[in-house]
């Protein structure tokens, strides 16, 4: 799983790509409980996540999206999710979790209009440490 940051005002924008499954060591699930971490630290509670990139979503990545859904809610903050595949939108109309997330086309629509800067922020996340403990 990589990720990049994107600042809008005081929206944050995670680009995700890769996989969000369940993987030995759970190495595909942690960096973004580990970004969302940084963020909720940070005081920036309002959360977009671009999943276009996201290659395969399971269960257990559904999980991590809900856990993270609640960690900002507690927060006084909001997730939403941006431009999920045609699967990941039937996942969640399955699960129901669609009238729990807030979805949204693009990154356009999910910052009511604000263009996202041209260049992303590289995530300072370094998810080496996660492979010498395999």
């Amino acid at each position: 799983m990589d990720i990049t940051y994107r600042f809008i005002g005081d929206l944050t924008v995670l680009g995700l790509s890769g996989r969000l499954t369940v993987s030995p060591g759970e190495t595909e699930i942690l960096p973004l409980r580990a970004a969302i971490g940084e963020l909720v630290d940070e005081g920036r509670v309002r959360v977009a996540l671009d999943l276009a990139e996201v290659t395969h979503l399971d269960a257990r990545g559904l999980a991590e999206l809900v856990l993270a859904f609640t960690t900002l809610r507690r927060q006084g903050g909001e997730l939403t999710l941006v431009a999920p595949s045609v699967r990941v939108r039937q996942l969640l109309a399955v699960t129901r979790l669609d009238t729990v997330f807030t979805v949204r086309g693009s990154v356009r629509e999910a910052t009511g209009g604000a263009a996202p800067p041209e260049q992303p922020v590289e995530s300072t996340w370094d998810s080496t440490w996660l492979m010498a403990g395999a």
